[in-house]
């Protein structure tokens, strides 16, 4: 009876322990690696100016940040839109993400 038992546990168990096996070591040696190259997410920049527009069909705001000169600037996080006007003073965290001068974070000045 315990034979039967064994076995039946075995099987039940056998694919979480190939999953569970410890790898090759290569997955941690690469993020090792990357860590010692000095390879870091840039840090935000944070630009400073008033909201000219909103668009969120194009998950896009635009700031005047001088009086001839306006930018527009992707939005990471759609919940921004409710959060400015148009005129609002604004400071924006901004990363360039895939290309893309993105707004990262956003407070009211």
């Amino acid at each position: 009876m315990i034979k039967p038992a064994l076995a039946l546990a075995a099987a039940l168990l056998w694919p979480a322990a190939t999953l569970a096996a410890p790898t090759d070591g290569s997955e941690q040696q690469q993020a090792v690696s990357a860590e010692a190259a000095g390879i870091h997410a840039p840090a935000p920049q944070i630009v400073r100016g008033v909201v000219d527009s909103i668009d969120e069909r194009s998950d896009t705001i635009r700031l005047r940040l001088s009086a001839d000169h306006t930018e527009p600037f992707k939005v990471q996080d759609g919940l921004l839109f409710n959060a400015v006007r148009f005129g609002d003073p604004v400071a924006v965290s901004v990363q360039t993400v895939s290309g893309v001068r993105t707004i990262v974070g956003l407070s009211k000045e």
